[in-house]
C-alpha cells in the first residue's frame, strides 16, 4: 500500500479528560474493554512505549491478533506481533504495509502527535470523572460528532473531521 492508512484515534476518556493514571487506566468498565477489542482486531495499533509496557504487564504480552507498532525514540527489544518506530511517519509506514486503517491507542503524547494526521475519533465517554495524571487531548472545532452510542456509565461517541 503506498497510501497513508485511514488513522483512527481510539481512547476511554473520563469526564474530566482523564485517560489514565500510573500508567493504567483508573477504571475498569468490561463493555469498553469488548468494543475496543472488536474495533481493532485485525489491524495494526500504534502506541507509545509506556501504554505497551501496561498492556505487557496487564496480559502478559503485545495485543493479540493486532501488529502492534510501538513508537519509542530509543530501540527496544519487542517480541514478535510488535515493531518499533522512531517516529509517527515511521508508525504510519508500518502500519500502511499491513492495512488501509490503523487504530492509534495511547497515551498522551501519542494522541497530541497524532491528532492533526487523524481523520476520526473513536472515544468512550465515561459519565464519572476521575482523579488522573495523564489527559486526552482538548477537541477543537474541526471535529463533529457522527454516532453515539449510550450505554450504562458511558457512551461510545465518533468524531469526523
Amino acid at each position: 500500500m503506498s497510501r497513508e492508512p485511514e488513522v483512527v484515534l481510539v481512547a476511554a476518556v473520563a469526564a474530566n479528560g482523564v485517560i489514565g493514571r500510573d500508567g493504567t487506566m483508573p477504571w475498569h468498565y468490561p463493555e469498553d474493554l469488548k468494543h475496543f477489542k472488536q474495533l481493532t482486531t485485525g489491524h495494526p495499533v500504534v502506541m507509545g512505549r509506556r501504554t505497551y509496557e501496561s498492556i505487557v504487564a496487564r496480559i502478559d504480552g503485545p495485543l493479540p491478533d493486532r501488529t502492534n507498532v510501538v513508537l519509542s525514540r530509543s530501540a527496544l527489544d519487542l517480541p514478535e506481533g510488535a515493531v518499533h518506530a522512531g517516529g509517527t511517519d515511521e508508525a504510519l509506514a508500518l502500519a500502511a504495509e499491513r492495512d488501509d486503517v490503523v487504530y492509534v491507542v495511547g497515551g498522551e503524547t501519542v494522541y497530541e502527535a497524532f491528532m492533526s494526521r487523524a481523520d476520526r475519533l473513536v472515544l468512550t465517554e465515561l459519565d464519572d470523572a476521575y482523579e488522573g495524571d495523564t489527559y486526552f487531548p482538548e477537541l477543537g472545532p474541526e471535529w463533529t460528532e457522527t454516532a453515539r452510542e449510550a450505554r450504562e456509565g458511558l457512551a461510545f461517541v465518533t468524531y469526523e473531521r
